[in-house]
């Protein structure tokens, strides 16, 4: 076969499901002024420069999300640690446990009480594989049972002044605690209490909260709900999870983002939505699916989207009928086919960025191998140009089983749409 040229489109249905994912980020230096970490900030979805948070759970959802599966921790904080917010609905449910980061630092919000409940949730944190700190925290109030558990404590310098940090110090080193200053504004003020012996320093006096931005594409609300459900269901199977994440692109990206996270640390390739759900666990799925929904998602994906799912599912039925390939490799490669579409980027960056085996690689950057040819197969069949093939080959076998192939593909899409409620 020619190799076929592909362009991805430009319409305005692309564009309604393409938004944009924001984080800022602000560095967290220690004494001598080397960047340990970095505190990732919540920014909505326009391009305020300031935290307009109406759902505290929200925000932490859409900040740990953004930062794990879809802008990616490597290219925020590199090796170095993320610090997060995290009030006390999200830090008394699990749903943090099932995607652990050794790297990130959660911050526990000054509305939670330092009680025994706040320690044994940190407790539950810690063996995890997190790291704790305390925010806005009262310096006076270091000898309350949850300051023992954590690693850090951040104090407000305009809030509490310089005297009542400095006069805490003693009591937060006795507790095991490291000291983080934060609105540190002035350099004075940095001299002072770098001298008392803080041991960290945030603020404007080292640099501004700065914006990092990277198109994403919006999940499917019904899907997520409904997967959601399945989730919970202990007699869900493995096949049934799979298929649901199959259906939706946005899951099915961040999935395989999540799978080769530094800060998840498996670093391994893939051939299929099922291996990496096997891969990741359920708990960490569940803790993904849970995220999508809290961040905000549009229930009504634009006509791109199915022709998306219809040739997925096509190249998977393709791939049964004739054993050129996988089938669930077949649908990875049908669903991803359009990911530059999606997200407005070159595909080559975006499949650099996913943990991805070569033959799915080469096959969607260079049309290579049988799955190449599958593909392309497929995109010709779309725009209903036949193939004529000589004599026994792949594509005289593919010709035979297309039409209904196609045929089944569209009805289950429609079926798809009329479950999840879709136009």
């Amino acid at each position: 076969m020619t190799k076929a040229e592909h362009y991805p489109p430009n319409d305005e249905a692309a564009q309604r499901i393409v938004q944009s994912v924001r984080l800022a980020r602000q560095p967290i230096v220690d004494a001598d002024l080397n960047t340990i970490g970095y505190e990732l900030l919540y920014r909505a979805a326009d391009a305020d420069q300031v935290a307009r948070i109406g759902n505290s759970n929200q925000a932490t959802a859409s900040t740990v999300l953004n930062a794990l599966s879809e802008i990616g921790l490597d290219s925020l904080v590199g090796g170095k640690q993320a610090f997060i917010n995290v009030p006390g609905k999200m830090l008394f449910s699990d749903v943090l446990e099932g995607i652990v980061a050794p790297s990130v630092v959660l911050e526990i919000l000054e509305t939670v009480e330092c009680d025994e409940r706040t320690a044994e949730a940190i407790k539950r944190l810690k063996k995890a594989g997190y790291r704790v700190a305390l925010d806005d925290f009262p310096p006076e109030s270091i000898d309350k049972p949850c300051a023992a558990e954590c690693h850090y404590v951040k104090f407000d310098v305009l809030e509490v002044g310089l005297d009542r940090i400095i006069a805490a110090l003693p009591a937060a080193r006795k507790a095991g605690l490291k000291v983080i200053a934060e609105k540190v504004e002035e350099w004075d003020v940095y001299d002072r209490l770098r001298d008392a012996g803080v041991d960290y320093f945030q603020g404007h006096f080292v640099s501004r909260p700065e914006m990092v931005v990277r198109p994403t594409v919006r999940a499917s609300k019904a899907n997520l709900m409904g997967l959601l459900i399945l989730l919970q269901d202990d007699d869900a199977s493995l096949g049934e999870i799979v298929e649901r994440i199959n259906t939706d692109l946005a899951l099915s990206y961040r999935l395989l983002r999540l799978v080769n996270s530094a800060a998840i640390g498996l670093r391994r390739e893939v051939d299929s939505v099922e291996e990496a759900v096997r891969l990741l666990g359920l708990n960490a799925v569940r803790s993904l699916v849970y995220l999508s929904a809290l961040t905000g998602v549009d229930g009504k994906p634009p006509a791109l989207i199915h022709n998306t799912m219809i040739r997925a599912r096509f190249a998977e039925l393709l791939a049964a009928q004739s054993r050129m390939a996988n089938p669930p490799t077949a649908f990875l490669v049908g669903l991803f086919s359009n990911l530059d579409a999606f997200y407005n980027q070159p595909l080559a960056q975006l499949i650099d960025e996913l943990p991805l085996t070569d033959d799915i690689a080469s096959a969607l950057l260079e049309g290579q191998g049988s799955l190449g040819e599958l593909l392309e197969y497929v995109r010709f069949y779309e725009k209903g140009q036949w193939l004529e093939a000589d004599g026994e080959t792949a594509v005289s076998s593919l010709n035979e089983v297309a039409p209904n192939c196609y045929l089944d593909a569209v009805r289950w899409d429609e079926a798809l749409r009329e479950s999840l409620g879709g136009p």
